[in-house]
């Protein structure tokens, strides 16, 4: 068991807190006092996702409502074909991972962002040919980093849930 934090005239509300800690990981306990414990959750959290990154590439954010690219080129090179686009739940349920990812922060959106980005084919002016800038990763790699990923987030939810409810724990000592 860790030492109390320092009671603080002005301790932030526990949502002020929860909100600090998705933000940044590790905010969320140094605004209650306890910067060694923020610093050190932080750093675990951003290397567990940045190595996530590293063995998969950014496509291992899967967005949802973005499609995979097999289906933007087949869409891409049949105009005609009609515009079958899943709903929002299911395609959350497609890749439920993608909830985990998004609790590591702002770092996650732009990662997903740069994925999204990635996984758009493009006509090369030169050739005239669909290019796709950025290589999905496949098998058991992509599990690796979107498992990694995901964890990430997961570990960010525990901190912010953690980090909130000491916050709480503070102002009801006051």
């Amino acid at each position: 068991m860790s030492p109390p934090a320092s009671r603080s005239p002005n301790s932030p509300q526990p949502f002020l807190v929860a909100a600090a800690a998705w933000a940044l990981p590790g905010l969320g306990y140094a605004l209650i006092g306890q910067r060694a414990r923020g610093i050190t959750v932080g750093i675990a959290i951003v290397i567990l996702f940045v190595f996530g990154l590293l063995i998969g590439g950014a496509r291992a954010l899967e967005v949802p409502m973005v499609e995979r690219e097999e289906v933007q080129r087949r869409r891409l090179s049949n105009p005609s074909e009609p515009a079958e686009r899943l709903r929002l739940l299911d395609e959350i349920r497609a890749k439920p991972w993608s909830i985990a990812q998004v609790f590591t922060g702002p770092v996650a959106l732009a990662g997903g962002y740069v994925s999204a980005w990635a996984g758009t084919p493009r006509e090369d002016p030169a050739t005239h040919e669909l290019v796709t800038p950025g290589v999905e990763s496949h098998a058991r790699v992509n599990e690796i980093a979107v498992l990694y990923t995901a964890v990430a987030g997961m570990l960010n939810l525990l901190a912010i849930i953690d980090s909130a409810h000491r916050a709480g724990r503070l102002l009801e000592q006051k």
